[in-house]
């Protein structure tokens, strides 16, 4: 047993040395991982809870619902993970999603990744990209509809505040040649109201 286990520890020691490459040591590794480079803060202001009321022109939803925005940091602090969810008076659901949004360092973008838990068991994902422009956030968004056409949503995060935030999204069905402006709108408040409270 005993040589068994000597055994294993000169093989486990030849293949460290051998990832080590040569001309290295134990001593001189890699060092290790910064953090997050200072852009993957630019979503920070979605941290948190927010009550968010929406304006829709989506044919088949009614024109004004409520709902509840969450965001928190992941991925050692290069992501975030979103989730949004929105009713009409009467309490149905109109739309719920994830977004996981990382900040690419090569290209200096957002790479997003949403899917539409209203989709079915698989869900509908959407891509999107993202870029700071001044004081806004601005993505672009690309996905299918429930009727299977590819659309395109033209996203614009501003009014940034500590407690308080506009959304607003032009949309095309089209590929790009015709658009809808603010197609869909939102305002987002620092917390999550109750009943009692509105």
């Amino acid at each position: 047993m005993e040589a068994d286990l000597m055994h294993h520890r000169v093989t486990f020691l030849a293949l460290s040395f051998a990832l080590l490459g040569p001309g290295r040591s134990g001593a001189q590794q890699a060092p290790a991982p910064q953090g997050p480079p200072p852009e993957a803060s630019q979503f920070d202001f979605l941290l948190g809870e927010w009550s968010v009321d929406v304006t829709s022109k989506s044919p088949g939803t009614p024109p004004r619902y409520h709902g509840v925005w969450r965001a928190a940091k992941t991925l050692n602090g290069l992501g975030m993970v979103d989730e949004y969810g929105v009713s009409d008076d009467a309490g149905r659901i109109v739309y719920a999603g994830t977004t996981l949004r990382v900040f690419d360092t090569k290209t200096a973008t957002w790479t997003m990744r949403y899917v539409d838990e209203l989709g079915g068991a698989t869900g509908r994902w959407s891509e999107l990209v993202g870029v700071k422009q001044g004081s806004e956030m601005h993505v672009e968004q690309r996905g299918q509809s429930p009727d299977g056409r590819t659309t395109i949503l033209k996203i614009r995060y501003y009014n940034i505040q500590p407690d308080h935030f506009s959304w607003s999204a032009d949309r095309s069905s089209d590929g790009g040649a015709t658009w809808v402006p603010e197609y869909l709108r939102l305002e987002a408040t620092r917390g999550v109201s109750t009943p009692s409270s509105k």
